[in-house]
Parts: structure tokens; C-alpha cells; sequence
């Protein structure tokens, strides 16, 4: 992938392309901004023209193929993994991931100019990993550049910002996003402009949600709620047992949902909608609800989802969620 692939990000491609052309490479970048938006796809842009013999990102070149396919010997991905021993636990960037990332910065590069170690969600290093990167950060070892990739500043201490050249990452306009959809993945504007406002402006996320099922979940979610169909819901929850991701994406579909309510109750219009293309449903739920019976069901799925945060089972969570709000619908 190089720069001329990355799009919606101009300042930042520019700002990286100017620092290659000058020689002026910083030690550590911290691509900061919502995922979803070309953080990673901009970081290993970065890598090919760093790590490219002609020194362009030609993407033709042995090297180049090698960074893409994430084979090439001065490329280090690094990206949080479950504990070796409980494969269905927390994901993390270890204190053994650190150990060998310091390692290898302290060798010389076995190809390229350079070496580069890109942590991927970085604000998932834990306590140990962060204080086992310091003093690399502090006192960098010649041709070694670490790329930090992460949602916000404040999700990393201080002591590890600071020693890292910040480059903003923001979301993509949605008429881009639209494009991207219709013209990629082939979709219908009317699905892709509901996919934009979901995603809001994370493209990776719209293109993720389009293949993998999330109009049908709202849709068949939709269904469930507007009309009480309690015994679909605990067949829904059964499909979906101990899918954590999954349990969480039906819950922000409520969300999604009771909040296009509030803004038709608040006198908002259409184009405010995340559900757009089913404005004349939300329409005529609105006028049956009242403000506070609305607020009250935004209260229920919040309480569902701060559960889920923690060890609640997501399949009950689920059951309980939706089956409540099914029932308040129906009454």
C-alpha cells in the first residue's frame, strides 16, 4: 500500500512524504484517531517508502511486495494477542511482545535502511510493556523507528507521548465513504449512505459492516423490538451464544436505534438519522413513544453495555436486553 492509496488523510500523508524527502525521519510517530480510518494501511505506507531501495514506496520492488504481505525482515508488526494460556482472554500487548521489540532495535537492519515496529492499538500495552519501552524511546537505537498506533492521546502516558512526533488521523467525509461503498464494494447508495452515518466516517468500518451481516442483524433486530417477538430474541441469543463482538454490535444497534427516536422526538430531521432508510418505522414509533419512554429505553441499553464491559455473560445480557425492550414495545 502506498501514499497514493491512502485517502482522506492529505495532511498526514504529506506530513510523512516531507519528512522521508528531507531526511528528517523522527524516531517515534503516534498515528492518533478514530479507528477504521488508514492509521494502519498510513503505517505501512510509511514502511514501504522507508524500506524501498528507490526510496519512493515503488510497491513493485521485492521489498515493497514483502512490507505488503507483512513478510519482510525489517517490518515488525506488533498487535495485542490473548494470553498464551487462555486463548478467549483479554487481548494485550505484552511484556514479552517489549522484550523483543527492544531487542531487535538494538540490531542493524538486515535489508533496509531502517527498521520499523508498528504496535497496533498501542493504548492496549499494559503497565509493564509501557515501562519496558521507555528507555528505547528515550534513547532510540540509530536507523529504528517505532510507530505507535492508538485512538487518542490521552489512552498513553505522558512519559511516551512525549517522546513521539504526533500525526493526526481524521474521519472520512461521508460522500468518500459513500464512494468508497458503491464503487468498491458495490453497494446500493440508499445501504451505503446508512453505512457512512453508522461508521462515521471510519471507512474500514463500513466496509467491514457491509460483508459481515450488520444490515441483516439490524434488520431482523428491528423486526424483534417494533413487534415483540420474544421467542425470535431467545433464539437470536442462542445463535449468537458466547460471541462477545457480536452481543456488543446488537446492543449499539439498539442504541443506534432508540437514539434516531430522541432526535424525531426532539424535532431533529432525517438527516440526522443513523437509520435513515427507515425513517417511515422510526417515524411512527416516535409518535407512539414519549420523550421519557425513549430516554428510559436509552437508559436500559447503556446499563446493558457498561455490563457488558465487564464479565456479564453476553448472551444473557442479551436476553435480558432485548427481551425488556421488546415487551415495553409491545405493552
Amino acid at each position: 500500500m502506498s501514499f497514493e492509496g491512502i485517502l482522506g488523510q492529505p495532511r498526514a500523508v504529506h506530513f510523512l512524504k516531507h519528512a522521508v524527502e528531507a531526511d528528517r525521519v523522527a524516531h517515534a510517530y503516534a498515528f492518533v484517531g478514530p479507528s477504521g480510518v488508514g492509521r494502519r494501511l498510513t503505517a505501512l505506507a510509511f514502511a514501504q517508502r522507508l524500506l524501498c531501495p528507490e526510496g519512493r514506496g515503488c510497491g513493485s520492488c521485492s521489498s515493497c511486495r514483502r512490507v505488503i504481505a507483512l513478510s519482510h525482515p525489517d517490518l515488525h508488526l506488533i498487535q495485542p494477542t490473548p494470553p498464551p494460556d487462555n486463548p478467549k482472554g483479554g487481548v494485550a500487548i505484552r511484556i514479552a511482545e517489549a522484550r523483543a521489540l527492544v531487542h531487535g532495535a538494538g540490531l542493524y537492519p538486515l535489508e533496509g535502511a531502517w527498521k520499523v515496529f508498528i504496535l497496533d492499538d498501542a493504548e492496549r500495552m499494559t503497565l509493564e510493556t509501557v515501562n519496558a519501552l521507555l528507555k528505547t524511546l528515550e534513547e532510540p537505537p540509530p536507523r529504528t523507528i517505532l510507530v505507535l498506533i492508538l485512538g487518542h492521546v490521552r489512552l498513553l502516558p505522558a512519559t511516551v507521548l512525549s517522546r513521539c512526533q504526533v500525526v493526526r488521523f481524521r474521519p472520512l467525509a461521508d460522500e468518500l465513504v459513500i464512494d468508497l461503498l458503491t464503487g468498491r464494494a458495490n453497494l446500493a447508495e440508499e445501504t451505503a449512505r446508512v453505512l457512512a452515518r453508522v461508521a462515521q466516517g471510519r471507512i474500514g468500518l463500513a466496509l467491514t459492516a457491509a460483508t459481515d451481516g450488520w444490515l441483516e442483524d439490524r434488520d431482523r433486530l428491528i423486526t424483534q423490538l417494533l413487534e415483540g417477538r420474544v421467542d425470535e430474541i431467545f433464539a437470536l441469543a442462542e445463535e449468537v451464544g458466547r460471541d462477545r463482538a457480536r452481543v456488543e454490535r446488537l446492543v449499539e444497534l439498539c442504541w443506534f436505534w432508540f437514539r434516531d427516536l430522541l432526535i424525531l422526538k426532539g424535532g431533529g430531521g432525517p438527516g440526522l438519522l443513523m437509520n435513515g432508510d427507515r425513517a417511515d418505522s422510526l417515524s411512527a414509533q416516535a409518535h407512539l413513544l414519549s420523550l421519557e419512554a425513549i430516554a428510559s429505553r436509552l437508559d436500559q441499553v447503556k446499563a446493558v453495555w457498561a455490563g457488558l464491559q465487564g464479565n456479564v455473560s453476553p448472551r444473557l445480557s442479551l436476553e435480558v436486553a432485548l427481551t425488556h425492550l421488546a415487551m415495553s414495545e409491545a405493552a
